[in-house]
């Protein structure tokens, strides 16, 4: 088994080729290179969103393309218009969560000099998200659907949150304010997996307590992570 200090993957499910579709093109919004249309983007996010709720509520493979295509007031052909299959449903969903949610996330912590309040600034603010999105939750078990192209792109993504985090870590060790002891790596899978599984027990209906989970799980792992053993 290989040392997570040297891989070059971190956070998502591992993807399943038997499930997954095959890698496929862009979906086929235009076959020029004509700027697409505003208000075609926004019917495309619109249905993204609904199928999202759709895969929420009937998971994802009791939801299929008909169905979306009905709850969107479309035809089956129309649906197609926007995207070539489910899967490049669930890729731009799993995009359009990347770039609104977590890169800014991951932006605002990157310049931040102190370890210790870069990895508080992550943590908190990604937990945080997490509990404000119930579709996160499919996101994060569903990825093994995306195919390759997608799933790798994705992937980058989270791979970033995963350096940040590793990073900050090692940083603190070198300044003496976390034992020596703590293997970097395994520690920022930790923090990562402890944030991600939010979504499989937090009560949406009380989104008020978001921030006070959020808070709480910044402090168990930060306590921790800071306490240095006594000589």
């Amino acid at each position: 088994m290989r040392s997570p200090e040297h891989s070059s993957r971190a956070s998502l499910p591992a993807r399943n080729d038997g499930d997954a579709a095959p890698p496929s093109p862009a979906p086929a919004r235009r076959a020029s290179a004509e700027p697409v249309p505003e208000a075609e983007l926004g019917r495309a996010d619109e249905i993204a969103r609904i199928a999202m709720q759709l895969f929420l509520e009937r998971g994802y493979d009791n939801t299929p393309m008909a169905l979306i295509a009905r709850a969107a007031g479309l035809t089956k052909a129309g649906l197609y218009h926007h995207f070539e299959s489910k899967e490049d449903i669930l890729y731009a969903v799993h995009k359009t969560g990347t770039e609104r949610n977590l890169l800014p996330i991951i932006e605002r912590a990157e310049p931040i000099a102190d370890p210790e309040q870069r990895l508080r600034t992550f943590l908190f603010e990604h937990a945080r998200q997490l509990t404000r999105d119930p579709t996160a939750a499919v996101q994060i078990t569903e990825a093994r659907r995306l195919s390759r192209k997608h799933f790798r792109e994705i992937q980058d993504c989270w791979q970033r949150s995963y350096e940040l985090v590793r990073g900050a870590i090692a940083e603190l060790q070198q300044q003496g304010r976390c034992s020596k002891q703590v293997n970097p790596a395994f520690a920022a899978f930790a923090a990562l997996g402890s944030t991600s599984w939010i979504v499989h027990w937090f009560d949406y209906s009380r989104p008020m307590a978001g921030e006070e989970v959020a808070n709480t799980v910044v402090e168990i792992f930060i306590k921790g992570l800071l306490a240095v053993e006594q000589a």
